[in-house]
């Protein structure tokens, strides 16, 4: 059966906490596409909030987070993933475990915190949807989630070497393109949510496979698309505009990794709100992250400074 795999980022924008590329995959039906994955799951599987009291609400984590909602509708749904699978996550450490290569060296900062999960919803919300999502219905079947995190002080390490924000983007994207060429057999399909206004990967997509050819499908402001063929296998990969509100698999990715970033941000406000009386909690954006730096400067000295502001 074909995998499907989408991958989607939270925290470019800000300047406070890390960058999060995350990926979703999923087995599908000889013939069937992405487009159908809404479809072969919609047993388990809401696209509007008000169609998800016993469905998994799964749409672009903007959505999803949006008018002041909190985490809820987005724990309820990655976590609910991911215990379909029967791995469920019940820490913070351990969600990072599950999904990212590096989780050691993402808890060692000194405000890091090891959160009981789930944070904002209650362990039954997560096992009703979980138990429909088990069967894989419809034909279709997760397979699991990845992230990539770049907290601030490695962001600045790779802006120095890369210069390039949107390079810096795309390389955390190929890391996830890699660990799933490792851990699936088979052709891959990858769906990735456009990165700005770029329309040509052929390049990049070249440079990260070593000269192969890489034979372009389309490029067009709304879709880029290409095929490689690589480790003896064929490798397609769609760029397309606002592919977390069109396709289940990068709105499943989007949601994953928005959830991974605000528990970071969690922990971080915890922390230093917790050190500085009267400071609000900040989300790390340029036009609040000043603010917040001011008031915790005296906190922290320079080599503190370049592991907690992002430069770009």
């Amino acid at each position: 059966m074909p995998l499907i795999i989408g991958i989607d980022e939270a925290g470019y924008g800000p300047t406070l906490g890390p960058l999060v590329v995350s990926s979703a995959a999923f087995e599908v039906a000889d013939g069937a596409g992405v487009a159908d994955i809404w479809e072969s799951l919609s047993p388990a599987v809401a696209r509007r909030r008000s169609d998800s009291s016993d469905r998994v609400f799964v749409a672009d984590s903007k959505i999803v987070y949006a008018g002041g909602r909190g985490l809820a509708d987005i724990e309820r749904g990655v976590l609910a993933f991911l215990a379909s699978t029967g791995r469920p996550a019940a820490t913070f450490r351990e969600l990072l475990e599950q999904m990212c290569r590096e989780a050691d060296g993402l808890c060692d900062a000194a405000w890091w915190s090891d959160l009981a999960l789930p944070a904002a919803v209650s362990p039954q919300n997560i096992e009703a949807p979980a138990a429909l999502l088990a069967p894989g219905p419809g034909g279709a079947a997760f397979r699991g989630l990845a992230a990539q995190v770049v907290r601030p002080g490695r962001f600045n390490q790779l802006i120095e070497k890369y210069n390039n924000k949107s390079v810096l983007l795309f390389q955390q994207n190929m890391l996830l393109i890699r660990r799933a060429m490792g851990r699936y057999r088979g052709d891959l399909s990858f769906v990735i949510d456009k990165h700005g206004g770029r329309h040509y990967y052929g390049p990049l997509l070249s440079n990260n496979f070593f000269g192969r050819p890489v034979r372009t499908l389309e490029e067009s402001p709304r879709s880029s698309a290409y095929e490689v063929q690589a480790a003896g296998r064929k490798l397609h990969f769609t760029f397309v505009e606002k592919a977390d509100r069109l396709y289940l698999p990068v709105a499943l990715a989007s949601m994953a990794c928005k959830y991974i970033r605000e528990l970071f941000m969690m922990c971080f406000n915890a922390y230093w709100c917790g050190r500085v009386p009267g400071l609000a909690p900040t989300a790390g954006y340029p036009d609040d992250h000043k603010r917040f730096i001011a008031a915790i400067r005296p906190l922290f000295d320079e080599t503190d400074e370049r592991q907690i502001i992002r430069w770009r």
